[in-house]
């Protein structure tokens, strides 16, 4: 059935069929990752034989019986998957079996009249449990007697003595020799093929014989009976039955479609209701599995078309990956409107497109008189005629065929007569022409395959935004083409042109280059954010640790004064008592001056372990303005204030912005601002930091597993650990998500086992609970 259903598999342009589809395929990946609760293999197509049982009197055979019982105990378990409240969040795969029924009592009739084995059991009714009672017993007094006359065959020297016993036509014989034949009596039925042994079924024995015949006989009328009566019982629920054998066939679609999915990495994008395409990271399902069995990687392509850049006109070197491109990107389309999951980002927006014109190849036909060209000329006349603002057309070596400049002025023509259709479109091409109508023409654009021309290699990626060059001299000369005849095809050409080309190609290198140091800038500051971030909690803490401090210092204070006043009025006790004595009082004066001094001494060292390490509240530098050189000290840098606002000012280090507080800044004198800004300049003259800096820069403190593959998920968090190992990282974040834990139990175990790893746990509840591990490494 599923089979049937994959051969109707057709383009669609109805979104909702679309999305349906791809929500049960993502269903059933994620229902076969927590383990499968229902049969998904070995679905047995009975139609033919239910629609058989259909017509009165017509019974069902045993073996169809026995496969009958096998499929219903897998509808059954389908139909307790869709009832069962802990599968609820797999509505796209409980849909297709919403409203089915299996009678119970057909279901409990099914395995009690046939068992494991195909068998119809003893139990089946009274009658047979009788019957096949009555033939055991009759064969084993049969096995008894033979056994005897086999043994006095023996002994009276009729047959060998190392013959047994053995069946011929369906009867217990035994093998005597062809002489003495006449000497045991009973019925012939075979002899050997020499002629020298005969198989005689003693006479004693036939009729008992005869009697299990006929109890094997009304075995199987009984046995009959019983499918009868099973078939009339069956009769009424056929029409629910056939539906059932409709869903299984459903089922088993959704089941491969999600196995293809898992196979090709596929994926369910965003969709929209009309012609667009913004995919990221796609590939071609065919050349990455080839690519895998090579232990190569793919080179993804990320492709936009939208209502201002309808058509991309994409050159480059041959072998350079154009056609790779085109053909992508047919595919994929396809792929995706007939309800496919497709490799690519899953932010990846897909829209909606009613038809797809293809033009790639050679169509020549000898029967039909069209030359190569003919056929591309055929192709475009269908285009013209067909193509509206809702189609997708995908043209291969746009021109080629014919006279370059007659090919490229009708190739031309045709692309600005798709372009005013509005038309979407993805065109290869090496004619000069086509490229500068993309420059020039709104609705087109220019893309290249770029070509490494150091390494005189394809890098199978495509830019977007200038066309590519063929690099037909560098290609032939890799290839080793003659030197001299490359000479003299650069002096026809003119040397100018191939400089511009390789110029050209050059700069979109180094563009790409550029693209990728500005995001790994980005990353820097991200991580220099959060660092003056957890400087800042840190300083607020501490600032409430000084308020602490300050206040038990109160106290303390309040008791020495308390102990100080305790101790002058016991002075002035003793002075009155003394009667003001002189030396007396001498000397009462001289103890109070020594405990003022301890008591004193007590108060300031208690002090100064206090605020030891208490910094003095920063004054904000109100004379502070753009422009000037300042200092953060908690981070001890210098750099260039950008701009300043009353709670933010930014700060320009080396390439680096900083946010912090305008209270954090101090301004720096004229010679101190000259030092910092001769240091900023060697240091943009000199490497923007060692490899090791540059990964930590890069180093994301968590990593995303959510939707992986157990396998592809280990993988990554392996690496990311040894990373995070290298760059001494002390804490990092594994995201697993909650779901059914099977990410998380499996990286925990994994976990468990590195010993670099110090101890992990979940994150605190409002920072993912436990969807993330937090890990310490030592």
């Amino acid at each position: 059935m599923g089979i049937e259903l994959a051969e109707q598999l057709q383009f669609t342009t109805n979104l909702n069929t679309m999305g349906l589809s791809l929500d049960q395929e993502e269903a059933f990946v994620r229902l076969m990752q927590t383990g499968m609760p229902f049969q998904v293999k070995d679905y047995l197509d009975l139609r033919p034989e239910l629609h058989r049982l259909r017509i009165e009197g017509t019974v069902i055979e045993q073996t169809p019986f026995f496969e009958l019982k096998l499929m219903l105990n897998i509808i059954q378990q389908l139909i307790d998957f869709e009832s069962m409240e802990e599968y609820t969040h797999f509505e796209p795969i409980r849909s297709l079996i919403a409203g089915l029924e299996v009678d119970k009592q057909l279901l409990k009739e099914a395995n009690r009249l046939i068992d494991d084995k195909g068998d119809i059991p003893d139990n089946a009714s009274a009658t047979l449990h009788d019957i096949r009672h009555d033939i055991r017993q009759k064969q084993n007094g049969i096995q008894r007697r033979i056994k005897q006359l086999l043994g006095e065959s023996k002994s009276a020297g009729w047959t060998d003595s190392d013959v047994e016993v053995t069946v011929r036509n369906g009867r217990m014989v035994i093998p005597v020799r062809a002489a003495d034949k006449r000497k045991l009596r009973g019925f012939i039925h075979d002899e050997s093929s020499t002629g020298q042994t005969v198989y005689i079924e003693p006479a004693e024995i036939f009729e008992t014989n005869n009697e299990i015949r006929e109890l094997e006989y009304a075995e199987r009328r009984e046995i009959h009976r019983i499918l009868l009566a099973f078939t009339n019982l069956m009769r009424p629920h056929l029409p629910m039955l056939l539906l059932a054998w409709q869903m299984l066939g459903h089922i088993d679609f959704a089941h491969a479609r999600a196995l293809l999915a898992r196979k090709i990495g596929g994926v369910r994008p965003q969709l929209v209701n009309k012609p667009l395409l913004n995919w990221y990271q796609a590939r071609h399902p065919l050349l990455e599995l080839t690519l895998n069995e090579q232990k190569r990687k793919i080179v993804p392509l990320d492709m936009q078309l939208d209502a201002q850049n309808r058509i991309l006109v994409i050159s480059g070197p041959n072998a350079g990956g154009k056609s790779v491109c085109l053909k992508t990107t047919g595919l994929l389309q396809y792929m995706l409107q007939c309800g496919l999951s497709v490799p690519m980002q899953p932010d990846s927006v897909c829209g909606i497109f009613e038809d797809i014109f293809i033009d790639i190849g050679d169509e020549q036909s000898l029967e039909n008189d069209l030359s190569t060209y003919s056929s591309h000329l055929l192709n475009m006349k269908n285009f013209l005629a067909n193509a509206s603002d809702k189609t997708l057309f995908l043209i291969d070596e746009f021109g080629t065929g014919t006279e370059p400049q007659l090919g490229g002025a009708i190739a031309e023509a045709v692309l600005i007569e798709l372009n005013d259709i509005e038309a979407f479109g993805v065109i290869t091409t090496h004619y000069a022409n086509l490229k500068l109508l993309a420059d020039s023409s709104p609705g087109i654009r220019n893309g290249a395959m770029l070509f490494d021309t150091r390494q005189l290699q394809p890098l199978y990626a495509l830019q977007v935004g200038n066309p590519g060059s063929s690099f037909a001299f560098e290609i032939a000369r890799k290839i080793g083409f003659p030197e001299t005849t490359l000479k003299k095809a650069a002096d026809i050409t003119g040397h100018s042109q191939l400089n511009f080309d390789e110029q050209l190609q050059q700069l979109e290198i180094e563009k790409k280059e550029i693209a990728k140091k500005q995001t790994e800038l980005k990353l820097a500051d991200d991580l220099l954010n959060e660092v003056i971030e957890k400087y800042q909690r840190l300083t607020r803490e501490l600032d409430e640790r000084k308020k602490q401090l300050i206040a038990h210092a109160g106290r303390e204070a309040q008791m020495l004064i308390d102990k100080a006043n305790k101790q002058i009025e016991h002075t002035i006790k003793e002075i009155r008592e003394a009667q003001a004595e002189k030396e007396r009082t001498k000397e009462i004066r001289a103890r109070l001056q020594q405990t003022k001094e301890k008591m004193v001494d007590e108060a300031v060292k208690h002090t100064e372990e206090l605020l030891q390490d208490e910094a003095e509240e920063p004054e904000i530098d109100t004379t502070l303005k753009p422009g000037d050189m300042v200092h953060i000290e908690e981070l001890d840098i210098q750099g260039e204030l950008l701009s300043l606002s009353k709670h933010e000012a930014v700060v320009l280090f080396n390439t680096v912005k900083l946010r912090t507080s305008p209270e954090k800044l101090k301004r720096l004198s004229r010679k101190e601002s000259r030092v910092v800004k001769q240091a900023t300049k060697a240091r943009r003259q000199g490497s923007m930091g060692g490899d090791l800096n540059e990964k930590v820069s890069q180093f994301n403190l968590t990593i995303d597993v959510r939707g992986k593959r157990v396998e592809e998920a280990m993988e990554q968090v392996e690496k990311y650990l040894d990373e995070a190992l290298l760059l001494s990282m002390k804490e990092i974040n594994i995201l697993h998500g909650k779901g059914n834990g099977i990410l998380r139990k499996v990286i925990r175990e994994m976990l468990s086992k590195q010993k670099s790893v110090h101890h992990f746990e979940d994150a605190p509840a409002e920072s993912g609970g436990h969807g993330i591990t937090r890990v310490s490494l030592r």
